[in-house]
């Protein structure tokens, strides 16, 4: 079986405005990882972060405050959530040699 090397975090599916900004898919590389090893889950945890803020906005400056907004914050919580399931599955495949 091929080893798939991309998980997409997807801002669409939790779109919660009409901003284009909250309209991107971002792949994410974890063919280079060792994910049954800490060390390469908490690279990809990493990796998927940059994803999640770079789908969401996060780095999109809003006037008068460097905090991001809620609907910012919903978003990515609940891309990272999505790829979690699939993480969580690459993982396991990782620890059982597959």
């Amino acid at each position: 079986m091929m080893k798939q090397t991309l998980i997409a975090i997807s801002a669409a599916a939790v779109a919660l405005s009409a901003t284009p900004s909250f309209a991107k898919d971002i792949a994410v590389s974890y063919g280079d990882l060792n994910l049954s090893s800490i060390e390469g889950q908490k690279t990809l945890e990493r990796r998927l972060d940059h994803a999640a803020k770079k789908a969401c906005g996060y780095d999109v400056a809003i006037t008068s405050t460097r905090m991001a907004s809620p609907k910012t914050m919903d978003c990515m919580n609940k891309a990272k959530a999505k790829a979690q399931t699939t993480v969580a599955t690459l993982v396991e495949d990782a620890r059982l040699g597959g």
